[in-house]
Parts: structure tokens; C-alpha cells; sequence
């Protein structure tokens, strides 16, 4: 199993810039993500409905539900960030939005990369099957 697509925006990662947030019914102080992440994955979301209609054209169930090499080519919009922290954004996202049924799947990053491409920041995802 191989399944291909892009996500486009500029990524983001999860834990820089975080925040904490009171919360009054678990009476106890959480830490959230930054509003940038939270802005990126609200756009991820937009764009879940035209990943699904690839899997499906393509014959990929999802969620996925083996384990997973992820290549994600991460055109970045600025030269910030680690790469690990966009790993981490990408897996949550992608277990969220139903693409893969949990991130501990991802069990590689083998070909990923951070690039900077200002004028169309994407991430390109290759999700291919492990032990088959």
C-alpha cells in the first residue's frame, strides 16, 4: 500500500510558542498548542475531504490501519523549526483527520525533509505500508 498526497499552508509545529489555559471544569491549568498550529490544522481539516476522495479513487481504506513509513517533504514557509516537531504535528494531524487510525503507526520518516519554499509552503506525504 502506497498512498500520496499534499497538504497545503504553511506547517506548523505543536509545541512552539504553546500555551496554558485555565480550565474551569477540569479545575486545572492545560497546556495547548500555539495559535499558529491550531490555524494549520484547521486547515488540514479543510483539505480531509479532498484527501479522502484521493484514497478512494486509489483504493486506500482510511484510516489506515498498519504500521506506515511516512516521507513528508515539509516546504516550510520560513527556515524555522525542527524537524521533530513537525513530525509530531504531522502524526497528530494525520491520526485526527482519520488518515492513519493512530500515529504510533508511523513507525519511520525514512525520505523526509525540511525545505523552505516561501511563495507555496506544503507539506507532500507519502504513507507506505511497512511489513507487508
Amino acid at each position: 500500500m502506497t498512498f500520496d498526497f499534499v497538504i497545503h499552508g504553511a506547517p506548523r509545529t505543536k509545541k512552539n510558542h504553546g500555551r496554558r489555559k485555565y480550565s474551569f471544569r477540569l479545575r486545572r491549568t492545560l497546556n495547548v498548542p500555539s495559535e499558529a498550529y491550531e490555524k494549520w490544522e484547521g486547515e488540514v481539516g479543510l483539505q480531509v475531504l479532498k484527501i479522502r476522495r484521493r484514497a478512494e479513487m486509489l483504493g486506500v481504506e482510511l484510516p489506515i490501519e498498519q504500521r506506515v513509513n511516512c516521507r513528508a517533504l515539509i516546504y516550510r514557509d520560513a527556515d524555522r523549526g525542527d524537524a521533530v516537531g513537525y513530525y509530531q504535528a504531522i502524526a497528530d494531524g494525520l491520526q485526527k483527520h482519520g488518515i492513519v487510525f493512530d500515529d504510533v503507526q508511523i513507525v519511520s520518516w525514512d525520505g523526509s525533509r525540511l525545505m523552505k519554499d516561501s511563495a507555496r509552503p506544503r507539506v507532500e506525504i507519502v504513507l507506505e505500508g511497512v511489513g507487508e
